[in-house]
């Protein structure tokens, strides 16, 4: 019998688990139709991933693991296909594109598929040039891949998948690591793809992104599917999301507030250009702020310049020579908290890793309260400037989770009473104490980056600088992660 005959993909009755663990996923029922854009959300650890590595072939025929049901690729059951067959059909982004980039040069890896496919060296040049302007990256075409930013990378990346145009294109948080107008530029060319036909499933954090474009939503809650939607009838679910303790997108939830105070909307809005259409035509703009003056900011006590950066310069270095910080003087006061914001590849990593003394600057100086931070001695400097990574598995090294977080206050000759405290505070605020006992990689993305943000925070150092903090987080531990580092700042 041919099961999923016109779908894409379909799961039945699947329970998924690792090394006899609990389920990761059960009792999952899912049909993808041909020509379908699907987003997934969920929290961390609800195993959106796994979803995706099962429907993909990845798993059980390249990780491990225990499967009951049965997963179907266009008709076909997994279980019958080698994974390099079901790799002519699907092509996979994963969540962290540095997994991905194993090429030099940006040109070699978008061609790199093809190769092996045994393309003519004419239609590789063709569909090179295509696809770098398909996805505004012809800028990158001669560019180191390890040099690019993240948000690069990650585009990269899906132009290195999709240029084979194959049927399936499966995405794990491609926007995670993109600043606002990269993340518009990737869901538009998701859309230009869908107009090719071609079948996406996505796998998001930031639900607005695919409240406009996606044809369903599908809810994912500790391993189960909760909810399997149209966009326009998430407004309906409110009480799911209290529950599982996800945020609607802005413009719903927006509209729904507004709702329960009585302002009537004939259809709900699928993004903010929508939204302020229909906000216009019904709101009072007096209302909502009588005075109409602006909230004055708060001032707060300072007491020195604490960080303090002149005239600082970094160039990384030949065969690629690019000048990324350009003469940056600013000071930072003692109990700052301060947001360096910019575009993808504007310079702001590179920044932060001059400020922690991770790199030292080309030209200028970097000081705290007044001493050269890149003439401080180990010891010192991690207890005066702590900086995590953008890239959580950069940082994280020990086994179990909570080995790791102790990792710097054993150093530092704290005492095990003292130890056992501070790591018990940081793991509960950051929601990571049901994973103490685990291996770090089997945590998500998102767990990884709680987990690389607790083992710095947790020494407690004068200066906390990190990289994209909530990347691969939904918003509700986005929040946490905010309120652990403002609870910092205010000691």
């Amino acid at each position: 019998m041919n099961h999923a005959v016109g779908n894409a993909l379909e799961l039945r009755n699947v329970t998924l688990s690792f090394d006899g663990g609990h389920p990761v996923l059960r009792d999952v029922n899912l049909t993808v139709r041909r020509g379908e854009f699907v987003g997934i959300i969920g929290a961390p650890g609800s195993g959106k991933s796994s979803l995706l590595n099962l429907m993909a072939g990845v798993i059980p025929h390249y990780l491990p693991a225990t499967v009951e049901g049965q997963a179907f690729v266009l008709g076909r059951d997994t279980r019958d296909l080698s994974l390099p067959e079901i790799a002519t059909h699907i092509g996979m982004v994963t969540q962290d594109p540095e997994n991905q980039l194993f090429n030099l040069l940006v040109e070699d890896e978008v061609v790199w598929a093809m190769e092996n496919r045994g393309y003519t060296r004419e239609t590789m040049e063709e569909r090179l040039r295509e696809t770098l302007e398909f996805f505004g990256i012809t800028a990158l075409r001669n560019r180191i891949t390890y040099d690019l930013s993240g948000g690069e990378k990650q585009r990269v990346a899906l132009a290195a998948t999709y240029v084979c145009h194959l049927d399936i294109l499966m995405l794990d948080g491609p926007t995670s690591q993109l600043d606002p107008l990269g993340a518009r530029m990737v869901i538009e060319s998701i859309r230009k793809i869908l107009q090719e036909h071609q079948t996406v499933i996505m796998v998001e954090d930031k639900i607005d992104e695919l409240l406009e474009h996606a044809d369903r939503l599908i809810v994912l809650h500790e391993g189960r599917i909760r909810l399997d939607v149209p966009p326009a009838e998430l407004s309906e679910h409110v009480g799911l999301f209290d529950e599982i303790g996800m945020r609607l997108p802005d413009v719903v939830e927006l509209t729904h507030r507004l709702q329960k105070r009585g302002v009537a909307f004939p259809r709900m809005p699928l993004d903010l250009d929508d939204a302020v259409g229909l906000y216009q035509s019904r709101i009072d703009p007096l209302r909502v702020n009588p005075s109409g003056a602006p909230a004055k900011p708060v001032q707060k006590d300072v007491d020195q310049n604490h960080l303090a950066l002149d005239n600082v310069s970094f160039t990384y270095p030949p065969p690629r020579t690019i000048s990324a910080v350009r003469n940056v003087s600013l000071s930072i006061p003692r109990g700052s908290f301060v947001a360096i914001i910019g575009r993808n590849g504007s310079g702001k990593t590179t920044l932060a890793r001059c400020m922690s003394g991770y790199v030292r600057p080309s030209g200028g100086r970097v000081t705290i309260a007044g001493r050269e931070v890149h003439k401080l001695k180990l010891k010192e400097r991690v207890q005066r400037v702590g900086y995590v990574f953008q890239n959580p598995d950069h940082q994280i090294f020990k086994d179990p989770v909570r080995a790791d977080v102790e990792f710097g206050l054993t150093n530092l000759g704290w005492e095990r009473a003292a130890i056992d405290r501070q790591v018990d505070h940081v793991l509960d605020v950051l929601q990571l104490r049901q994973f103490e006992h685990e291996h770090p990689y089997r945590l998500s993305k998102g767990n990884r980056q709680r987990l690389a943000i607790a083992a710095i925070a947790v020494m407690k150092p004068d200066i906390l600088i990190i990289d994209e903090p909530t990347t691969g987080q939904d918003p509700r531990h986005a929040r946490q992660v905010m309120e652990l580092l403002k609870s910092l700042q205010s000691e």
